[in-house]
């Protein structure tokens, strides 16, 4: 009996389907959808059969009807299939028969008809829905062998269309079509597993042509659009792990499944049905496998595409153990190489699997083989595509690597106990980590001489956890410098290169790894470079601390074993003298000789004989000529010991404190280093030190270990030939270590200093600049209390005075003056006016000398250093080395900044130096003019008028000489002239000259001598340059004497001709010319315009 809602859904419905039996057209259709849309769930399932009626006589016209109403006619039949259950095998078979032959082509069998994208679509859909309603007891009979054929030939149009229609839509909804007819799809009720195992029955005949199609779709062009490779990859994996399923093959229980269904079936029927017996699993494993690794190798750019693929292993791992063992490796290779990847929905799935999979097999012996024989692989395979293949291709083997490490875990140590696999993998990674030396920008940089090195780098990259502070100025900042490797450029190469050596370290055995890359380091210096670095990234990743996802050690873990082996075996062998003292520049100390044979019969090497040590100083007759790139070889080598020694002091934490006394002092003398990238890798191990070991600053670690560094520098002095570096430490010591520290290597000094009055011919250089620093530590431990506006003598009052008191006032000066001059005032009236002015000055001064009249105040220690090493300065002023004239000069401008506040030392000191000084105004070298010039301006900022008379009377003529001769010479020459040391010279000197004048105070005879030596300058022919430091001379000059400055300008070039104030003056004509076309009448005119 039929429900009275079923009853009026039935009265609604009959006069619509009866119509549409009569009349086929698109409205009558359009209206029973309607009908069909008010119709509830419930009555719609009561009424299916005859709603459907009418659509199914449609559909079985021999005509074909038109496009839309048939569209619309599938598209009702889908609604009715979406909101009820098919429960009659005749509607099931009829509707999927008529469906098959709607989409087929009457013509051309197998291929798809031809028709509209929309209409295919329709029928498709119609297709889904038709199977989602099923029943699974009709679903039974469909997966029969009599049905194989209409399964078959549904199966091959599904697969037509998804691989040759270009609409995106239409091809997405067949693969799922193809997934629900093979009930793999999400859609899909649980079935039983007979169900299950009878589907997979029927499709293992499909199989191949299904995993073809769908893998040319995978691997077909990336415009299709990430979707269509996505829902390909899904359909693919999951239809074959319902064919492969490990729980699905059974010979015996598919044996049953088949027998049961065969009664009264045809032979021709027989043959189409497959047995997957384990004869065809294993054959069609092996050729799935090529599939799989096609498919797997495959990296598309969109991380939905990637996604998919970790899905589809992970599906084929789980289902597919036993029967696709073969397919394990591409498919552990493709998840492995995803781990990294750069869209952590990718990466965060990816090792989720590996780590399921890993939890369920990894005790597996096959499996831990299979991984072993693919890491050996890649390690063979490394060096060549590292040196042969693209970025993209380093990197993703790179991340095989990585993980198959991070999969092994601690079984990493058991693998690297065999000797094959561990120098594969170390040859490959000694292989691939080859440095460049090419680069003359290594050897080339030098760090500047007498300045702190600052903008310390924690070895990590980050700020600095320490502080060390110092003057703003004469810093040298550190760059941001990156090593260069010979294979590759990429940074995220050499990162996943560092992780692999960290994770060697964290699960590896590190006693048989150090032992293993120690042997190559000593072995070959081929590959010494290498074997550091190696060495460096294991030590730090024993600790875990800068590995992803990996738990941290305790720093404490065997600490006492851990630094007695480092003591005993990488730290000694980093700084032994044939590792340490190797040549890094053509004028180095040491000179290495061990690849030179040796000339026994040379006393030298005869000494040598039994000695492990080919290092002998630079100052040997033998010493050979090293090439660029064997020196840049040697720095990179100590900068990579000098990391490892960082890296020492990270790892061991405070107890590296107990190292200190043997690795302090070797790094101490690297920092003094002049190769810059040594001197800077040092400073970054020194600050690696400092926050390991707890130390505030640098300036802490040197003064709290500086006893036995200043023993260490005085027992080098004394074999001063043996360690030619020693002052280098005593230089770093004083640069980086505040005023405490003198007291502590005052006694070193006073060696340094014995040290050069013996060595003053061969060293001089390595001791001057140990001098150097401690007058430049001097200027920063005591910078001087007087403001340096005090010292500037004031300038002399212009007549354009304000006021009528500053006109009185110069008037009385005037008149008083006057008298003087003209013998009017005797010495009484002149004592009496000066005696006010002085009086309380006197007085003061009387006091002091009263109370001490005969104790004079004892010269602090820091001053008699500089004394006693400008006094060194003054005889080694006229040596005929080029670069020690240009040092001595640098300490001189040092050391008159440091004696500044101590005018009692400073005038006798300068006294004493003038004479030498002055030769080097007239030095053959230009450089020397121009530092000596600089040391002249800086004698007359801190001296005043005490060396007026001497600049004037030596110093004046060859600086105007210099000045007018040179001038006839750049007012000729081209742009190219500014590149020269001349006219670096001539403008050195010109821009001095006004601040130099207005600190000794000249009269106005000099200013006028100046004066004329600098009108050539304002010349418009002259380089701009040029020009405005002249322009700044005489705005200098304006201040002191501007009525005389005036008059030069105006016997060059007058604007315009002057006027008598009053009629009773005479007329005065002016010599310059008043052409505006003069070559002098730009700067003079902006200078006569200051005046005004």
């Amino acid at each position: 009996m039929m429900a009275e809602s079923t009853k009026e859904a039935f009265r609604r419905l009959r006069p619509c389907c009866v119509q549409l039996t009569k009349e086929q057209t698109v409205q009558n259709v359009s209206e029973l959808r309607k009908l069909l849309d008010e119709t509830a769930g419930e009555d719609l399932q009561q009424l299916q059969e005859y709603a459907l009626f009418p659509l199914r006589i449609l559909l079985k016209q021999k005509q074909r009807l038109h496009e839309r109403l048939t569209q619309a006619v599938l598209e009702c039949m889908t609604h009715v299939f979406q909101h009820t259950h098919v429960h009659h095998w005749d509607m099931l078979e009829d509707t999927f028969t008529q469906l098959c032959v709607l989409l087929s082509s009457p013509s051309n069998n197998g291929q798809v008809a031809d028709m509209s994208e929309e209409l295919k679509l329709a029928v498709v859909t119609t297709l889904k829905s038709l199977l989602l309603a099923a029943d699974s007891s009709l679903l039974v009979k469909l997966y029969t062998i009599q049905c194989l054929p209409l399964i078959g030939h549904a199966v091959s149009i599904l697969l037509s269309v998804a691989e040759h229609e270009s609409a995106r839509k239409l091809r997405l909804e067949t693969m799922e079509c193809l997934m629900v007819l093979a009930g793999c799809h999400s859609g899909c009720a649980d079935f039983s597993p007979s169900l299950d195992r009878q589907i997979a029955d029927s499709f293992a005949s499909f199989l191949p042509g299904i995993t073809m199609t769908l893998c040319r779709v995978i691997l077909g062009d990336a415009k299709q659009g990430h979707a269509v490779i996505v829902c390909a990859t899904e359909a693919w994996s999951k239809i074959v792990a319902m064919v492969m399923s490990d729980s699905s093959v059974d010979n015996n229980q598919s044996q049953c499944s088949v027998e049961s269904h065969d009664v009264g079936v045809s032979e021709r029927l027989r043959s189409l049905q497959v047995r997957r017996t384990e004869d065809w699993c294993s054959g069609t494993a092996d050729k799935l496998k090529v599939l799989v690794q096609r498919i797997a190798g495959e990296t598309h750019p969109s991380w939905r595409v990637r996604l998919a693929l970790v899905d589809f292993a992970d599906r084929l791992l789980m289902k597919c153990t036993k029967t696709l063992q073969c397919c394990t490796a591409p498919l552990l290779q493709m998840l492995v190489s995803q781990v990294g990847d750069d869209y952590p929905q990718v990466s965060a799935r990816c090792t989720q699997v590996l780590g399921r999979y890993a939890d369920q097999h990894l005790c597996s012996r096959p499996l831990v083989e299979i991984l072993e024989e693919n890491l050996h692989a890649l390690a063979t395979a490394l060096p060549r595509l590292m040196r042969a293949a693209d970025d993209e291709k380093k990197l993703s083997t790179l991340t095989l690597t990585h993980g198959y490490l991070k999969l092994l875990g601690s079984r990493v140590a058991t693998l690297l106990n065999s000797a094959a696999h561990l120098k594969r993998l170390s040859l490959a990674l000694v292989q691939v980590l080859e440095l460049d030396v090419t680069d003359v920008r290594i050897v080339g940089e030098r760090t500047p001489s007498g300045v702190r090195i600052v903008g310390e780098r924690t070895p990590s990259g980050g700020t600095p956890a320490i502080s060390m502070e110092g003057p703003p100025a004469g810093h040298y900042v550190l760059p941001n410098r990156t090593k260069r490797f010979r294979h590759f450029q990429d940074p995220r190469v050499y990162q996943l290169l560092r992780q692999i050596c960290q994770l060697l370290g964290y699960y590896g055995d590190l006693s048989l790894l150090v032992d293993h890359f120690l042997d190559l380091y000593q072995q070959s210096s081929l590959h010494r470079k290498q074997a550091v670095l190696i060495l460096n990234e294991i030590l730090l990743g024993s600790t875990g601390e800068e590995l992803p996802d990996v738990a941290a050690r305790p720093p404490s873990e065997e600490t006492a074993d851990i630094i007695c082996f480092f003591r005993s075996s990488l730290l000694e062998e980093y700084i032994s003298p044939k590792n340490w003292h190797l040549p890094t520049s053509s004028q180095s100390e040491y000179t290495d000789i061990s690849n030179t044979p040796p000339d026994w019969s040379s006393d030298l090497t005869t000494s040598l004989k039994d000695s492990p040590d080919w290092l002998i100083p630079r100052s040997s007759s033998r010493a050979p000529q090293t090439s660029y790139k064997t020196l840049n070889s040697n720095i990179l080598l100590i900068c990579l010991q000098l990391e490892g020694i960082g890296i020492f002091a990270k790892v061991l934490s405070e107890d590296f404190k107990l190292l200190l006394i043997q690795s302090l002092y070797p790094v101490l003398e690297k920092l003094g280093d002049e190769s810059a990238v040594i001197s800077e890798t040092a400073h970054t191990s020194l600050v690696s030190v400092c926050v390991s070991c707890g130390y505030s600053s640098v300036a802490q670690l040197i003064a709290e270990n500086a006893d036995y560094l200043v023993n260490d520098i005085s027992l080098s002095l004394r074999h001063f030939s043996l360690n030619p570096r020693a002052p280098h430490v005593l230089r770093v010591m004083l640069q980086h270590s505040d005023k405490d520290i003198l007291l502590l290597v005052q006694d070193t000094i006073e060696e340094i200093l014995l040290a050069l009055d013996r060595h003053h011919e061969d060293r001089c250089v390595s001791f001057l600049s140990v001098l150097q620093s401690l007058v430049a530590a001097v200027n920063r431990w005591f910078p001087g209390n007087k403001n340096k506006e005090l010292n500037k003598r004031p300038s002399r009052k212009s007549w354009d005075v304000e006021g009528t008191q500053s006109i009185r006032d110069f008037l009385v000066e005037y008149h008083r003056t006057k008298q003087l001059a003209d013998g009017l005032l005797g010495d009484d009236d002149i004592t009496d006016v000066e005696h006010d002015g002085k009086e309380s000055a006197e007085d003061a001064g009387n006091e002091e000398a009263m109370e001490e009249p005969d104790k004079k105040p004892e010269v602090p220690a820091h001053i008699k250093n500089v004394l006693e090493v400008l006094d060194r300065c003054r005889h080694l002023m006229s040596s005929g080395d080029l670069r020690l004239r240009l040092q001595v000069l640098d300490i001189t401008c040092e050391g008159l900044t440091a004696l500044q506040d101590s005018t009692v030392q400073l005038l006798p000191q300068v006294h004493r130096l003038w004479q030498p000084f002055t030769h080097r105004l007239e030095d053959s070298e230009p450089l020397v003019i121009l530092k000596a010039f600089e040391t002249l301006c800086m004698m007359g900022e801190v001296c005043g008028d005490f060396i007026r008379k001497r600049v004037v009377k030596e110093v004046w003529p060859k600086v105007t000489t210099f000045l007018t001769n040179q001038a006839k010479i750049s007012m000729k020459v081209g742009p190219a002239y500014t590149h020269t040391v001349a006219h670096r010279l001539q403008s050195t000197i010109l821009q001095g000259l006004g601040p130099l004048c207005a600190q000794l105070g000249v009269g106005e005879t000099e200013v006028d001598m100046i004066a004329c030596a600098c009108i050539p300058y304002l010349s418009a022919r002259q380089p701009t340059k040029l020009q405005e430091a002249a322009c700044g001379v005489f705005a200098a000059l304006v201040q002191l004497e501007p009525d005389a400055v005036w008059l030069t300008l105006c016997d060059v070039y007058c604007p315009a001709p002057s006027q008598p104030p009053h009629p009773s003056f005479p007329h005065v004509k002016m010599s310059g010319s008043t052409s505006e076309k003069s070559e002098y009448a730009g700067n003079v005119t902006q200078l006569l315009q200051k005046l005004r």
